[in-house]
């Protein structure tokens, strides 16, 4: 086990630049995800940690050692891809056994590890078999227990089981995490799919056109998003983002918007009064599960709205509301909107210490002095 560390590492594709001055410390033992959507550059870093792509341009470290200049076969890493890639006419036990026999180890030595792997995979009864033979679910077992047997410094995945259904996607994630909690090998974890990384990694480290955005647990970034794009991104349903302008003073802050009016809390009021806002233009972001609805208008709902769509999602529903030009998610209980009331008025409440500031220029999140002095890692 070892710590990996991206030193400003960029990834050049001739004149598209697909990494640019990654700075990243990933922990030993650590879990740690490269989230992003297509394009984003973070298969190009895992990439460049495996030895599969040339580095442009900065270091990687493993352990504390460069290794930018080793052979992929030197760098004692492991990487699972999305695609299988066993070898068809060997059998589950050969494919286990084939890195180590590449590395001349002994025979007990062989069959101590690939039995090891098969029971902590739980496809013993599988060894005899060929992968034509294997389900995806046993087949992607196979691949990952080829990466066990050997026994790294680092396990890479790229994107391992994006290809598998929601049901058998939904268990991989806690095998995998479990397996990785259990042997405490330092992993790097690419996907698009935010669920992965928000379930499974210690830490996501999240990226956009080829810039580290923010590094965080979850829970950090979920709570506390670096900026507006990382906040939209992160969250099913996304967070409603509105435009909006502030009003007021030390009497009390406020944003208003067309068809909405929302109380600023006093523990972000001192954020958005000493923010360099050009006609005290701000985005507001507050999370679907945030709000609530009222079939009547009180105090506590004074958003206006009329119903957009219904999402039926088992035990809850996400109502789509259209406040003036701009619409807003709101996750509730199941039932709370029927199918049949579309275009009806309903009334939208807010929990104000949810509530979220974004500079509508630069869409860097805006906080109180306090705040800033304790956010996780952020990149502009």
């Amino acid at each position: 086990m070892a710590s990996l560390t991206f030193n400003s590492v960029w990834k050049r594709y001739d004149q598209v630049e697909a990494v640019k001055n990654l700075d990243l410390e990933i922990q030993d033992g650590e879990f740690l995800c490269l989230l992003g959507p297509s394009g984003c550059g973070k298969s190009s870093s895992l990439r460049m940690i495996a030895g599969l792509e040339f580095i442009s341009a900065g270091d990687i470290l493993l352990g504390g050692e460069r290794i930018n200049d080793l052979e992929p076969r030197h760098r004692d890493i492991a990487m699972v891809f999305e695609s299988y890639a066993l070898y068809p006419q060997k059998s589950v036990y050969e494919n286990l056994a084939n890195p180590l026999r590449l590395r001349k180890l002994g025979k007990d030595e062989i069959d101590r590890r690939v039995k090891e792997a098969a029971t902590t995979l739980e496809i013993e009864r599988l060894l005899e078999r060929r992968p034509s033979q294997l389900s995806g679910g046993q087949k992607q077992r196979v691949a990952i227990g080829r990466v066990l047997v050997r026994e790294p410094k680092a396990f890479l995945f790229d994107e391992p089981i994006a290809h598998l259904d929601a049901k058998l996607r939904a268990r991989m994630r806690g095998e995998l995490k479990h397996i990785q909690k259990r042997l405490g090998t330092t992993t790097v974890y690419v996907t698009h799919d935010q669920l992965e990384g928000m379930s499974m990694a210690d830490r996501i480290a999240i990226m956009r056109e080829g810039v580290l955005q923010q590094v965080g647990t979850p829970m950090e970034v979920f709570n506390e998003p670096a900026n507006v794009w990382v906040a939209t991104f992160v969250g099913d349903p996304p967070m409603n983002v509105l435009e909006g302008e502030m009003h007021g003073g030390d009497g009390g802050l406020s944003v208003v918007g067309e068809g909405f009016r929302l109380d600023v809390p006093a523990s972000r009021a001192g954020g958005l009064s000493d923010a360099d806002l050009s006609d005290r233009k701000v985005l507001v972001g507050v999370r679907p599960e945030a709000l609530t609805l009222s079939g009547t208008p009180d105090a506590a709902h004074p958003i206006t709205g009329r119903v957009y769509a219904v999402q039926p999602l088992g035990d809850v529903e996400v109502i789509d509301v259209r406040v003036g030009k701009q619409r807003l998610l709101v996750r509730a209980e199941l039932g709370t909107v029927a199918n049949e009331d579309m275009d009806a008025t309903v009334y939208v409440g807010y929990r104000a210490d949810k509530l979220h500031f974004f500079h509508p220029g630069t869409g860097l999140a805006i906080r109180s002095s306090a705040a800033r002095q304790t956010s996780v890692t952020t990149t502009a």
